[in-house]
């Protein structure tokens, strides 16, 4: 039960400057919450979805004491709902990181990009073509890269390090395929009501950004495959037409997905012949972490994430990818 108390206690200290309310209901986490979340599969007990899955339930955020009261009172209702539950923050900050990934992707290959989102819920992470990108440096802000058309999102990180130089290449993606257990059809009444249900409710600014992306995947729109990693991957790369380069995004992703089975991903992507960008929790992979400087620790909260392309990893940042430092340039 440790774990599961220690999981949710670090949460709240890493969510507590941006969502006291969020950090107050994984603070409140006690013995009987301990043991209703321990009775449901490990990659489901992630607190923004344990917590989303709480206000589709009815649970009052600004009420510290409603996730204790529902795990009182609609216990089974709770647990059922857990248990099944593809609730996925689906935040395009995450792209900050990994747009000069495709970046450099598209500058090594004269062909389209064939973008497969893995874990995409509404696909707000599958156009890296359309985000606008500024790099903050202590010598000032520089454009990395610029969308290709409207809408677009605009995001600026804090980098460090060997950040990539600018984009000469614009990039561009010639298939889109979402890759999700329940993809979001954003064209749907109601759909972008329940994507941010995963948001803070204080994160005002992040549902502001969410519905940027939204926009920019609406006039885009992927293709949806209903599935899940490893054992549908074959059948989203089979969705990407002939003449694309295939390239498959993670962010974030592979959390849910049982240990053993995040190798057979990468086994299978080496296989197929298909790029693999990832922004993943640092050290769930062993074979990315082997490529880690020896001064990454995997504690630090803005070493929470790894950039990694194919496997070797590029940088670190905090959870939102809006900190991030290089260690080495992407190339293809």
């Amino acid at each position: 039960m440790s774990g599961t108390r220690e999981r949710y206690a670090a949460y709240a200290e890493r969510i507590a400057p941006v969502s006291p309310t969020y950090a107050a209901w994984a603070r409140s986490v006690d013995d009987d919450l301990v043991a209703l979340l321990d009775a449901v599969p490990e990659q489901q007990r992630q607190p923004e979805l344990v917590f989303a899955v709480a206000r589709r339930l009815g649970a009052d955020p600004s009420d510290p004491g409603a996730l204790r009261g529902l795990g009182r009172e609609a216990r089974p209702a709770f647990t059922a709902a857990l248990a099944t539950a593809t609730v996925q923050a689906n935040d395009p900050r995450r792209l900050g990181p990994v747009v000069p990934l495709f970046a450099a992707l598209a500058a090594a290959d004269d062909r389209p990009l064939g973008l497969v989102d893995a874990g995409a819920a509404a696909g707000l992470c599958s156009v890296p073509d359309r985000v606008t990108l500024d790099h903050r440096t202590v010598a000032g802000v520089v454009r990395v890269h610029t969308a290709v058309a409207e809408p677009s999102v605009h995001l600026t990180v804090d980098v460090s390090g060997a950040a990539p130089e600018p984009a000469t290449t614009p990039v561009l993606i010639g298939a889109r395929v979402a890759l999700d257990p329940n993809p979001i059809d954003l064209a749907r009444p109601g759909a972008f009501d329940r994507l941010v249900e995963a948001v803070p409710p204080e994160a005002t600014d992040r549902t502001a950004l969410m519905r940027e992306a939204a926009r920019a995947t609406l006039a885009v729109p992927p293709v949806r495959v209903r599935g899940t990693l490893p054992g549908d991957l074959d059948r989203a790369l089979d969705t990407l037409p002939d003449g694309v380069r295939p390239v498959v995004l993670t962010t974030g992703t592979l959390v849910y997905v049982p240990g053993a089975d995040r190798q057979r991903v990468v086994d299978r992507l080496r296989e197929r012949g298909a790029h693999w960008i990832a922004l993943e929790r640092t050290g769930i992979l062993r074979g990315v972490a082997r490529t880690l400087p020896d001064d990454v620790d995997p504690v630090d909260p803005d070493a929470f994430a790894t950039v990694s392309l194919d496997g070797v990893a590029l940088a670190v940042c905090d959870p939102f990818g809006v900190r991030v430092r290089w260690f080495r340039r992407p190339a293809a």
